[in-house]
């Protein structure tokens, strides 16, 4: 006779079916209470042999948190049960083809309605991906996201990494294209040599040539040396031109000519100099077509072109990133910093006109107001150049909390198990999305972090035909 189900368990498993990454919920006893669709996949486990049974065997030991002992000892999630506050893990593991990855397993307490407390496990496979460590921003920033906007962008990348050929990378501001262009360097075959960074945003023309080609010992006044300009200092490497689409028409023409040629003169010389240099350009702009844009430029330029999504396209990535510029800042600060679960769930509510630099400023701000390192709703709320976008809990809601970090459009519907019936809770949901994409299922799938498949079975589930 098959055990019975309570409503409890269907509820719980019809949320964590919606992930499409491995997601395990476990109670005190560190028994796996329901897992769902993408972890049977991964892990070639039924529900109903993973029901039941300790957490330790049933998750991969290489994938495993590395504290977790093999018989289920020292576990890093037993303090989410004392605290009930959030933890997360990462670690390495390696893949059956030898590769190594890594794994983020954020856990957060769940207070069901008969005031049971369980823990849910997001196993993130590649959230941050270890090629992707290598290449760095100025500052050693690692391009972190899992969201399949995101893995788009990081195949490209290598793609492009492994060409010679111009790169123009499109996208709106503050979506990372220096960091990209930089990550494209270091996983070419031009990695050891220099990354120099020209921005067409700060450079007039009379000091563009100077800037970008050098000069020679007194070609104008107050010159008292010689300059290597940006096309020498680059010579084996990369340079990349951000925001070229504020070129003025003159200075596209002296550019296409070297780039055409590899060859130029330093202001005030005569001898011709020759360099090596890869070339990848960035724009927020629609070059293609523009009446103030040389197409003859644009075509050099655009031999490869990455389109980079901006932060509303890949809302799932959002604690991960937040989690990487809170520990940035808060080492710059000199101190630790903490977003509690009602603050990273009005991050992930806001649309972020900014993208990745608007969200880093935002946690700027709370973290200067924040009470001994925790970042909570009204911190976030505040620092937000507009309106709040979600209801902040009140005094007497602090022992509802979010599942986990990595899926903001749960956090909602894991309260509705204590306040309102999760079908209308996710129904909202998935109408909010669909109407905000006019319609189009991919887009609305892909910010859910689910797949079309799913989404069509809950489109036809609520009725929103």
């Amino acid at each position: 006779m098959p055990p019975t189900i309570s409503k409890q368990q269907i509820e719980l498993q019809s949320l964590v079916d919606i992930h499409d990454q491995p997601f395990v919920i476990i109670d005190r006893a560190f028994q796996v209470v329901v897992v769902n669709r993408a972890f049977e996949a991964v892990y070639r486990v039924t529900r109903a042999s993973a029901v039941g049974r300790p957490c330790y065997q049933v998750v991969p030991p290489d994938v495993r948190p590395c504290p977790c002992a093999p018989q289920g000892g020292n576990c890093p999630f037993a303090r989410v049960f004392a605290g009930e506050n959030s933890e997360s893990v990462t670690h390495a593991y390696r893949d059956s083809e030898g590769r190594e990855h890594l794994a983020r397993i954020p856990a957060y307490p769940i207070r069901t309605a008969g005031g049971q407390t369980l823990v849910g496990e997001l196993i993130q496979l590649d959230a941050v991906h270890r090629d992707a460590q290598v290449a760095t921003e100025a500052g050693g920033m690692p391009m972190i996201g899992n969201s399949p906007a995101f893995r788009q962008v990081l195949a490209g990348i290598r793609t492009a990494a492994q060409s010679l050929a111009p790169v123009l990378l499109q996208g709106p501001t503050g979506t990372g294209k220096e960091l990209a262009a930089a990550h494209i360097h270091s996983l070419s075959n031009r990695q050891a040599g220099p990354f120099q960074v020209l921005d067409c945003t700060t450079l007039t023309g009379d000091l563009f040539e100077s800037e970008v080609f050098g000069h020679e010992r007194g070609a104008f006044t107050g010159s008292a040396g010689e300059h290597r300009g940006l096309f020498e200092q680059a010579d084996g490497g990369t340079l990349f031109i951000d925001e070229i689409g504020e070129m003025p028409m003159p200075l596209q023409a002296k550019l296409l000519r070297v780039l055409e040629s590899g060859e130029f003169r330093r202001v005030g010389g005569t001898r011709v100099h020759r360099a090596d240099v890869r070339v990848v350009c960035a724009t927020n702009r629609e070059l293609r077509g523009a009446p103030w844009f040389r197409q003859d430029l644009y075509y050099r330029i655009a031999c490869l072109t990455l389109t980079l999504p901006s932060l509303t396209q890949r809302r799932t990535d959002i604690p991960p990133l937040a989690e990487e510029l809170l520990g940035r800042i808060g080492r710059a600060a000199g101190r630790a910093y903490r977003l509690e679960p009602a603050a990273l769930e009005v991050l992930c509510a806001y649309d972020f006109p900014g993208n990745v630099r608007e969200l880093r400023n935002i946690l700027w701000a709370a973290a200067a107001t924040a009470e001994q390192g925790r970042i909570g709703a009204r911190q976030i709320d505040a620092a937000l150049p507009r309106a709040p976008l979600v209801a902040l809990p009140d005094a007497g809601a602090h022992a509802v909390q979010p599942c986990m970090p990595g899926q903001c459009r749960a956090v909602a519907a894991l309260r509705s198990l204590t306040e309102s019936p999760r079908e209308d809770c996710e129904a909202k949901q998935l109408e909010t999305v669909l109407r905000r994409h006019l319609g189009n299922r991919r887009a609305a799938a892909q910010e859910l972090g689910i797949s079309e498949r799913t989404l069509y079975r809950k489109i036809r589930l609520h009725g929103l035909d």
